[in-house]
């Protein structure tokens, strides 16, 4: 699930960021964004646990949501 969550944000990220600086720009941008989640994501839930918390929730609450 969480591969399909990254991909979601790189094609918004991708297709905001074309807009504003091409496409080789774009490409640049979604790399940096999705490198800094998948590398920052695991830092921010070990230094701050509430913030792992409320990615947890978020995602039972959207399983809810679908039943």
């Amino acid at each position: 699930m969480a591969s399909l969550q990254l991909l979601g944000t790189a094609w918004t990220v991708w297709k905001l960021a074309s807009k504003r600086v091409g496409p080789v720009g774009a490409v640049l941008v979604t790399a940096v964004v999705i490198g800094a989640m998948v590398y920052l994501t695991p830092w921010l839930a070990g230094k701050f646990p509430a913030l792992a918390g409320i990615a947890k929730n978020a995602k039972r609450e959207k399983l809810s949501d679908t039943e």
